[in-house]
């Protein structure tokens, strides 16, 4: 949509360039959340996309804006607890509450005759969502408006998704009007990964409402962090502050388009105790305290760790709080342990698996090609299992921490090096995240 001077100062939510949503003079408080600062570029185009005539002595103009690619913000939504299940039960849902408020209303005023737009709420319910992910993308694709020049000749169906006019604002060109998240979430199905999603506030900067250099999404997003709750940081408690800076600092090297929203708890600045023991206690404080961030418990995949979690999960803890261990790693079906009968290879998953296993055969190998040995310590009495742990602790966490900063400057990761330990954790996490769901945030198109 171009946006002209006369007609005030607009910024534009855009997916694959078409427009689903503007705001005036200043942005959505939920379309912050959806961008970090790393997203902020600018481009140069032509004057006409914002103004009616050349504002400098030539004809190019620059940008303000976010932009990230679909397959960035699928992530980033999933995160957050907008999956793609979810979307599809949702819009289930929210169709048919959708034609029975329609349906209550027609029989209120027209004697139960059935309209035009009860015939096309049927229509959505029944064709369900991937009917409805054949509209949009139909619609995306010929850039269909409500204002294009042709509307009158597309069929009913889109000249219903586009210029509805609900009672009860339920839907949101098409989809249940219970949220951008939902929306776009499913509207991403829709377009290529590569597509972009964009947010455009060159208008209102240039107009003065924001500074140039301003940090507009982060600035916004921390202003309003009671009235969007679901897009607070996730807060992530782990065992010990090794646990922590090795997930932060792999987080960032591998999924930096997601790591501005996770926490780790900072052992260090608050003298924190480390332990399976600390961190049960520290779940239950958290709990007892109301805290709203959503909250995710690491335990290690280790005998203290598997008991611990389940006597939390005996407990009821509320909605926003995840109790989890690290995943089950192929690499500690057959890992060498030292014990009363000597060495041998064992499976110690469940049993002596902490966050150090995960980092890497590379650096669980010494120069002799051997990996570090479990030693194995005591039962633990709950589940009647022996409790390990892997040897050489301090000098495989420098080893990974110089991996890390090396791959950092070099910008890129070495083929030698295996991250495939790092990277189970991360979508195990990322999947326990967007298992935490949070209340709808209703939407106005027009």
């Amino acid at each position: 949509m171009t946006i002209l001077e006369a007609m005030g100062s607009y910024c534009a939510l855009t997916l694959s360039g078409y427009e689903i949503d503007q705001s005036k003079s200043y942005i959505n408080t939920f379309w912050s959340c959806f961008f970090n600062e790393d997203d902020k570029r600018s481009r140069s185009v032509h004057y006409d996309h914002y103004y009616t005539r050349p504002i400098n002595d030539n004809d190019e103009v620059p940008t303000f804006e976010y932009a990230a690619s679909a397959e960035t913000m699928k992530l980033r939504l999933e995160i957050m607890g907008y999956t793609l299940e979810k979307v599809r039960t949702k819009y289930a849902e929210g169709l048919e509450s959708a034609l029975k408020t329609r349906q209550q209303y027609n029989t209120e005023l027209f004697d139960s005759i059935e309209d035009n737009d009860e015939m096309h709420l049927h229509t959505l319910k029944n064709g369900g969502f991937d009917h409805w992910l054949n509209l949009i993308k139909h619609i995306f694709d010929n850039n269909i408006t409500s204002y294009s020049d042709n509307f009158e000749q597309y069929e009913d169906i889109y000249r219903f998704i586009l210029d509805y006019n609900d009672i009860d604002e339920d839907l949101y060109l098409g989809y249940p009007n219970i949220g951008i998240g939902y929306f776009l979430r499913g509207a991403l199905e829709a377009v290529e990964p590569y597509s972009e999603l964009i947010l455009d506030i060159t208008s209102v900067v240039t107009s003065g409402y924001y500074d140039e250099d301003a940090a507009v999404c982060a600035g916004t997003a921390q202003m309003h962090l009671d009235s969007t709750l679901p897009f607070q940081k996730i807060i992530i408690l782990t065992e010990g502050a090794s646990d922590s800076k090795i997930l932060c600092r792999g987080l960032k090297l591998l999924y930096p388009k997601v790591q501005s929203y996770f926490s780790f708890l900072d052992f260090d600045s608050y003298k924190a105790e480390g332990g399976s023991a600390m961190l049960e206690k520290t779940v239950k404080s958290f709990a007892a305290a109301g805290i709203s961030n959503k909250i995710i418990a690491l335990f290690d995949n280790d005998a203290a760790g598997v008991a611990a979690t389940e006597r939390l999960k005996k407990r009821k803890f509320p909605s926003n709080f995840r109790i989890m261990n690290l995943p089950p790693i192929a690499l500690a079906v057959n890992y060498p342990t030292i014990g009363p009968h000597g060495e041998m290879n064992e499976n110690v998953n469940g049993r002596a698996c902490s966050i150090e296993m995960y980092l890497g055969i590379d650096i669980l190998t010494d120069t002799n090609n051997q990996l570090a040995p479990v030693k194995w310590k005591n039962i633990e009495p709950q589940i009647n299992t022996l409790q390990g742990e892997i040897s050489r602790k301090i000098e495989l966490q420098k080893n990974y921490f110089k991996k890390v900063k090396n791959a950092i400057k070099e910008d890129f990761l070495r083929s030698e090096h295996d991250w495939n330990g790092l990277t189970l954790v991360f979508e195990k996490i990322f999947i326990v995240a967007s298992s935490i769901n949070h209340a709808p945030t209703h939407l106005d198109y027009r």
